[in-house]
């Protein structure tokens, strides 16, 4: 009996050892392979590929002179009032093209055109086609001016903005029509203009802020024309009527966006109006205000224009008038409110770096309704 419990003495000895001994002396591999795992568990995305520069990529970084030596004089030229012009190009909106330039030097092209300047890509693209092309890429990680930034894709950025990249050190962001799902536009841009618009979710650095240049007090007929010729290039891509223009709708979008200025505590929170304050005194594109589609019914009626025949946008700081317009179609949550089957006539109330957009029915169609109630 005594060998019995001696043995089970030395064998508990022997088997405490064993088990604590990994505890109070553990092995240098063993840290080693744990303080690796870490490491890979904080990088677990892929390093996104570079695909070779083509057509208009190639112009990104290079003199204004040079693109139009190739393509010719625009037919408009406007100055934007954030230190940059913008060239336009294609009398037809199926030969559509927008050049920003910023000192002499061009940072970003924006192409409606089917041209075979836009290849590997073409306008009315499925993003099946373009994933049969290219691995899209969820996270973007890359130096500008000797800081680091990280950029995210959610999931509705990739299917409807994915972001490529080129070997030259430009993107292209493609822009999906969220009605269609189809290629609308591929716009070509810089680092530093990426930072400046970053429609995705910034996880390390910080966005660019901007600045409006000193302009004359009152609304920009000239950007508002712009905007109004950009939603109904993008409407007819979609197949829907284009909005009707006249003098009754820009004056109901300027009285619509004076009154918003005028009546702010009867229209939002008191939150909500903090949040503005923040984005006016902010300028970056990371903190742009929008009103809500509540908010935006609130407003209708404090305008006292019919909110059962009206809606619209209002955002602000804009940087650029053409991309928020792109982005707004490839967004499920604005895309409905330009998605109307009916013909409506359409206002835009531009003034600095803030835009009011209002959609009306029609004269023919308002009567309808009131004939049909």
């Amino acid at each position: 009996m005594k060998r019995v419990l001696a043995f089970l003495g030395v064998f508990l000895v022997v088997l405490l050892v064993g088990y604590l001994q990994p505890v109070f002396f553990p092995a240098e591999k063993t840290r080693q392979e744990v303080e690796g795992g870490r490491h890979a568990v904080s990088h677990t995305a892929l390093p996104y590929e570079e695909i070779p520069t083509s057509g208009y990529a190639e112009y990104i970084g290079k003199k204004a002179v040079d693109f139009t030596a190739d393509f010719g004089e625009p037919i408009e030229q406007q100055k934007s009032g954030m230190g940059y012009e913008v060239l336009i190009y294609g009398k037809k909106d199926a030969d559509y093209l927008e050049i920003t330039v910023k000192d002499e030097k061009i940072s970003m092209i924006k192409a409606f055109n089917d041209s075979k300047e836009t290849a590997p890509f073409s306008i009315g693209m499925k993003l099946s086609d373009v994933s049969e092309l290219m691995t899209i890429y969820s996270n973007f990680a890359f130096t500008y001016k000797e800081n680091k930034y990280n950029i995210e894709l959610m999931e509705e950025d990739m299917n409807y903005r994915p972001l490529i990249a080129f070997d030259n050190k430009t993107f292209a962001l493609l822009f999906f029509n969220h009605g269609t799902s189809k290629l609308a536009a591929v716009t070509y841009l810089n680092k530093e203009t990426l930072l400046t618009l970053m429609p995705y979710q910034l996880l390390e650095g910080e966005v660019i802020p901007f600045s409006t240049e000193e302009q004359t007090m009152g609304f920009d007929a000239v950007k508002s024309n712009q905007v109004i010729r950009i939603i109904n290039l993008l409407r007819i891509k979609e197949g829907l009527p284009t909005y009707r223009v006249n003098t009754e709708s820009q004056k109901n979008a300027q009285k619509l966006f004076e009154v918003l200025n005028k009546n702010q505590k009867n229209i939002l929170s008191s939150e909500r109006a903090e949040s503005w304050q923040f984005s006016k005194e902010q300028m970056a594109t990371t903190a742009i205000f929008t009103l809500t589609n509540e908010e935006y019914q609130k407003l209708l009626k404090v305008g006292q224009l019919d909110k059962k025949k009206a809606t619209g946008m209002y955002a602000e700081p804009i940087y650029d008038p053409t991309f928020t317009v792109l982005s707004w179609f490839s967004d499920s949550l604005y895309h409905s409110r330009f998605s109307h089957e009916e013909k409506e006539n359409i206002g835009v109330a531009f003034s600095k770096a803030s835009m009011l957009v209002l959609m009306q029915e029609t004269e023919k169609e308002i009567s309808q309704t009131e004939e049909s109630e």
